[in-house]
């Protein structure tokens, strides 16, 4: 390892996107059929936001080395960021190509499935991941979300349940579960998942919609008006702003009903 590829390693590790990118082209300059260069290029390219860049890299790298499957896997997962959903299943399948069994490339399949509203190819892309890799929070999850899609809370709590046995410390999935038992009438059973949750990931901002609505249908209106107004503290993002004005609207009337 030269000096300006062992420079731009520790910008990459510092998160110094420029000089990572400027170190990384140079050191390519010296190394060009270099593959492991051209992924720690995109890598630091696409952490600058610069995604359609860091795609013209890993395309021309895999001119050269077409069977890279390092570069196909950064390849499908950006192209599937920007929701170039269609190159994205190329690039994966062209993974599955060389080697059938890559459980992780019928993973990222399924995820791609899943996006596209393709729920029962999601499902057996996730379901081939797990025969080949074994199951995992991560995969189980997955399924639960696929059969949830397609209102089947009876596989979807099972699989969140089998992801919980796993990694009992999703706070996500936990919040899952509390949909689907706030869903299914169960209040007792919703308020402790989505509590859960909240212990685990204070800023999860949804939770505290969702523990709000199980108050509100348990009669506890105080306690819905408190958690509705911890989701307008956390929830500050650009693209939560619909559901904002909505919470916010909530709590006006409810505080207006209480006075």
């Amino acid at each position: 390892m030269n000096d300006c590829e062992q420079q731009a390693r520790v910008a990459l590790e510092n998160q110094d996107w420029p000089a990572a990118i400027r170190l990384f082209r140079q050191a390519l300059n010296d190394s060009p059929q270099d593959a492991e260069l051209s992924l720690l290029l995109a890598e630091a390219l696409s952490e600058s936001g610069q995604t359609q860049e860091a795609v013209s890299v890993l395309e021309q790298a895999l001119q050269e080395h077409p069977q890279e499957v390092e570069l196909l896997f950064a390849l499908g997962d950006l192209l599937f960021e920007l929701e170039d959903t269609e190159q994205a299943l190329e690039s994966y399948r062209k993974i599955l190509q060389m080697n059938p069994e890559e459980g992780e490339a019928w993973a990222s399949i399924g995820l791609v499935h899943y996006q596209q509203q393709r729920f029962v190819d999601a499902i057996e892309s996730y379901r081939k991941a797990a025969k080949l890799d074994g199951e995992s929070a991560f995969l189980c999850t997955c399924l639960g979300d696929a059969f949830l899609a397609q209102e089947d809370t009876g596989q979807a709590l099972s699989c969140y349940q089998k992801a919980l046995q796993l990694d009992p410390q999703e706070a996500r999935v936990h919040l899952s579960l509390a949909e689907i038992h706030h869903e299914r009438g169960d209040l007792a059973a919703a308020k402790e998942a989505c509590c859960q949750a909240i212990v685990l990931d204070s800023q999860l901002a949804e939770a505290y919609v969702t523990l709000g609505n199980i108050y509100l249908d348990l009669d506890e209106t105080r306690e819905a008006v408190r958690n509705y107004q911890k989701f307008l503290d956390c929830e500050q993002s650009t693209l939560g702003r619909e559901i904002r004005a909505e919470v916010a609207a909530l709590v006006e009337g409810l505080k207006a009903e209480m006075s």
